[in-house]
């Protein structure tokens, strides 16, 4: 089984930073990302303001050898806009990998793709882990999309209470192997040549 050392993590992308996240980059953006009903919808929460310590608490929470947040800044103004939440399960050999563009005004303009690219990489050939899982919920059409389009395997499905209302909500779980991630990456090097 693979053994691996506390790391301070830090990536960049054209527009973003990413990298292992601090008590002293809590905004008071952040705290507010899951008070936008939409948000908190999206993962399946109550609409909340969350507390300094309340996110200090969880940011403390994450070890940096299994278990890594990163913050997605814009290069331009600074400015803390999302996170990655990746946690390893050394014994499977894989990730399980979650985002959050928090700042609405930051949605939609590339921050979760173009930081994608070099969290995989990062997490599949720094790291050396053979996959990667996921969960979206299955009324977010939107990222099931994303999903279906950059090879995801649709594995099985959960279904747990629903955090606003009397039901329950569908969580798709996924897994993207290295060896399909690296043929994507791949195709998408030589369709980028063929455009120059």
């Amino acid at each position: 089984m693979k053994q691996f050392a506390p790391r301070a993590i830090q990536l960049e992308t054209p527009n973003y930073i990413v990298r292992s996240l601090e008590t002293a980059d809590i905004t008071e953006g952040w705290q507010s990302w899951l008070a936008d009903p939409v948000t908190a919808n999206n993962l399946n929460a109550r609409p909340a303001k969350l507390t300094f310590e309340e996110l200090a608490d969880f940011v403390r929470s994450f070890d940096r050898v299994t278990a890594h947040l990163l913050g997605i800044f814009d290069k331009c103004s600074g400015l803390l806009i999302g996170i990655r939440a990746v946690m390893i399960d050394a014994e499977q050999d894989e990730f399980l990998v979650n985002i959050l563009v928090g700042e609405t005004g930051a949605r939609n303009k590339g921050a979760r793709s173009e930081t994608r690219d070099v969290m995989y990489r990062y997490f599949f050939e720094e790291m050396d882990l053979a996959s990667a899982r996921c969960s979206v919920l299955g009324t977010n059409q939107q990222i099931l999309k994303v999903m279906d389009r950059n090879g995801w395997v649709h594995e099985h499905s959960s279904y747990k209470p629903a955090a606003n209302r009397e039901a329950f909500v569908e969580l798709r779980h996924y897994r993207l192997t290295r060896d399909e991630w690296r043929r994507r990456e791949a195709q998408r090097t030589i369709a980028e040549v063929a455009l120059k």
